[in-house]
């Protein structure tokens, strides 16, 4: 007995020395939890996009921002609303008849010494745009504003979570109370174990048959940091020693506050809910220190079991858990009679609007491999994205109700569905005038599979190719030595090519040949034989030469088949190259990331693009004008039919086994990549205009719109003609009930006809 209780005590004092050298790195650093930090990308306000104060209002008191009157000093985090009146009294600026009032506001992050220099303004016109933006004092017309940068997430290695460190001066003292009162009443009289609780529950346990467990807050926190929560004799001992341990080395403020941050609080789609601060704002939308009684005693409920007292999904749970904590709490005299009777009856919170939750991980996955590649490591990081959530979100949301749809609709794509294949898509979005991508949707769910199709996917890209042959050949001429243009006569007949020893057939859409048509009609057709036609003319290395320059790193090779896309590429280079195109020729590189800061403030990361003029502008605006027929009466004419009419162009993409379709189309604005497939190349017989127009439409309709409808800005050197019935039925280009009787395209100054 005596060696047992020597080797006992040897144990015991090994493992508190062993373990205390654990726990001191860690708990004298203070650094429990040294998150990743993601910022969404900030509102942007632009003149003449489309808005109102009631929209504005509502972005920024999502964001915590408190209103004052127009006549009040703006502090960091503060707005007004204003008439009027009120905008021309303290901007000391007149206002005309159509303009009806004004926004303002300074955004938190701004340094206090430079608060009045920082307010930002938008005035709004009577048909709901922005009409004019100021920032100052003194005020002075700036082009665009920027709200406040969202935080969008913290990561711990590739774990998504929320949290926002607080301390313990922010929490209110009736949470602290609620959480001791229900999890340790207690707390402040322990040593980091509780006798008394022990007995108690065990004794619970033997007389009700029920599980009840004695953990005090202080084992609690040990069990969430430093150990599992597997129910094991070894892992309960070391949680005991740790405890004691923890209770010898800091006081119980320093104890509280670190709980308050770690615990966990819920899941919020792909992300775990960390900490009150975390839980405050997903919950209720508030900061912890504004939370009341009743949300306190709530949130002192969701503890003991975020998922069976979720208050958005088991109500009934929730509100019975809540009061008992309430019943705790006036049994301890925190709180009187009738403050337990009125936090009772109010009603538990709404479950939030939540944006891209399901998606947004495909977006900062592509944030990690950028700044991979630029070997910038993104532990500590505060890393400031373009992420545009709203738009995230109609994305994600246009994606999955398309393959929904399909998927019980289509009856080949059911079929598929009932054997187990899941139709998967992509979404990608870029500001042509930033080079910023807004959007990366890489898959239906992130949580269903982490595969980022958007980054990662390399498929076929079929008529995507199309533009580049049609630009090659516009940069040249024809065998006649006539340069190419929109009404070039191509040779649309079914024949066969010989090249390297082989024959390749290449057949139309439908198996349908129009003869002699001008170029701007066989590519809104997108007619096969006509393009394959066209690019063995002008060349097919010139045609790999142009797709490299404007954007594609992939491989190409030149074969015939190049000319209809039957290679692979990353999305990503698709979006590059469309949006090179959009910018008339003028290349910006992509970037997912605006800057990233050190722990220290300091910046490891700028995003400054590389612009670069790889195109004349005057040859690629003729290709646009080419590719905005494809919109108006060719294969995504169902684009303006169902409610997206602002000038757009673009191309659909169909593979020829109908695996892949592609809808790439941009906007002066925007540029917006669909892609629809399956992970496992199954044929769903879909074409562009099937499986990625629907998508496109959708999401312009509600993100496009936002925009002015401005058409392209066509640059010098140019000719913009139109051509009546009589030139397009000469041209053989009326063939079709939906082929229009005037088409407006532009020229190379010296190729109009």
């Amino acid at each position: 007995m005596t060696l047992a209780i020597i080797a006992g005590l040897g144990v015991g004092v090994y493992s508190y020395f062993s373990l205390e050298k654990e726990m001191s790195q860690k708990l004298e650093s203070k650094r429990f939890i040294v998150p990743t930090e993601y910022y969404a990308g900030p509102r942007v306000f632009s003149v003449r996009n489309s808005s109102n104060s009631e929209i504005v209002e509502n972005a920024f008191l999502k964001q915590n921002f408190r209103r004052r009157d127009y006549d009040q000093r703006l502090l960091q985090g503060d707005y007004f609303l204003a008439t009027r009146e009120q905008c021309s009294a303290r901007l000391q600026l007149q206002l005309d008849e159509n303009q009806v009032g004004c926004f303002a506001w300074v955004n938190k992050d701004v340094e206090t010494d430079k608060v009045d220099s920082s307010i930002q303004v938008l005035v709004f016109q009577n048909d709901n745009t922005i009409s004019k933006i100021l920032l100052g004092a003194p005020f002075q017309e700036v082009p665009s504003a920027f709200g406040e940068a969202p935080l969008l997430a913290q990561y711990i290695g590739n774990e998504p979570l929320m949290q926002k460190t607080v301390t313990l001066g922010e929490v209110p003292p009736t949470c602290s109370n609620a959480i001791m009162a229900i999890e340790d009443a207690q707390f402040l009289e322990h040593g980091g174990i509780s006798i008394k609780g022990i007995m108690r529950a065990i004794v619970k346990n033997i007389t009700t048959g029920r599980k009840e467990g004695g953990s005090t807050i202080t084992q609690q926190l040990v069990k969430n940091y430093f150990l599992t929560s597997e129910r094991t004799f070894k892992r309960k001992y070391n949680e005991f020693i740790m405890s004691i341990l923890l209770e010898s080395r800091f006081n119980k403020d320093e104890i509280l506050e670190t709980y308050l941050n770690v615990i966990y609080m819920g899941q919020n789609g792909p992300f775990q809910v960390r900490g009150y601060g975390a839980a405050a704002r997903y919950y209720f939308n508030k900061e912890l220190s504004d939370l009341e009684l009743h949300e306190c005693s709530l949130l002192a409920a969701i503890v003991n079991s975020p998922g069976l007292y979720n208050p958005f999904k088991k109500p009934a749970n929730a509100e019975r858990r809540r009061r008992l904590v309430l019943d705790k709490m006036k049994g301890l005299d925190f709180i009187t009679e009738s403050q337990m009777a009125e936090a009772a009856k109010a009603s538990l919170p709404s479950a939030p609007v939540t944006l891209a939750t399901e998606t947004a991980p495909y977006y900062l996955d592509a944030v990690r491999k950028q700044l991979d590649s630029l070997k910038i490591p993104v532990e500590g990081l505060r890393i400031y994205t373009a992420l545009d959530l709203e738009a995230q979100q109609a994305a994600q949301e246009s994606l999955r109700n398309h393959l929904d749809n399909l998927e019980k609709s289509n009856k080949h794509i059911k079929g598929l569905k009932e054997k187990g294949s899941s139709l998967e898509g992509i979404v990608l979005v870029g500001d042509n005038r930033s080079g910023l991508v807004n959007v990366v949707v890489g898959g239906r769910n992130y949580r269903m599979t982490q595969f980022n199709r958007a980054i990662d996917g390399h498929r076929q890209v079929g008529s995507t190719m199309k533009p580049f042959v049609y630009l090659t050949a516009l940069m040249n001429e024809t065998p006649e030595g006539k340069p190419f243009s929109p009404i070039t006569l191509l040779n649309d007949e079914k024949q066969s090519i010989k090249y390297e020893g082989q024959t390749w057939a290449p057949e139309n859409y439908g198996k349908k040949y129009y003869g002699q048509v001008p170029m701007f009609y066989a590519l809104k057709n997108s007619m096969n034989a006509a393009t394959v036609n066209l690019g063995m003319q002008v060349g097919l290395g010139n045609i790999v030469d142009i797709a490299h320059k404007f954007g594609v790193d992939s491989e190409l090779k030149a074969f015939p088949s190049l000319t209809l896309g039957a290679f692979e590429m990353y999305p990503r280079e698709v979006l590059q190259s469309y949006m090179t195109i959009a910018n008339m020729g003028l290349r910006k590189d992509i970037s997912f990331v605006r800057k990233a800061l050190n722990a220290d403030g300091k910046e490891v990361y700028t995003f400054n693009p590389n612009d670069r003029q790889v195109e004349d502008p005057a040859t690629v605006a003729s290709l646009i004008s080419m590719m905005k027929q494809v919109i108006i009466s060719g294969s995504g004419r169902a684009i303006p039919l169902n409610g997206f009419t602002n000038p757009a162009a673009g191309k659909t993409g169909t593979t020829n086994d109908n695996k892949d379709a592609w809808f790439s189309g941009f906007t002066p604005y925007l540029t917006t990549i669909v892609w629809v497939g399956y992970d496992n190349n199954l044929q769903h017989k879909l074409t562009g205009a099937s499986g990625g127009v629907p998508v496109w439409t959708d999401f312009m309709k509600k993100i496009g719109s936002r925009y002015p409808a401005d058409d392209f800005a066509w640059p010098e050197g140019t000719v913009k003609v139109t051509l009546d019935e009589d030139t397009l039925k000469a041209l053989n280009a009326v063939q079709a009930p939906f082929d229009p009787t005037s088409v407006e395209l532009i020229f190379r100054k010296g190729t109009e006809p």
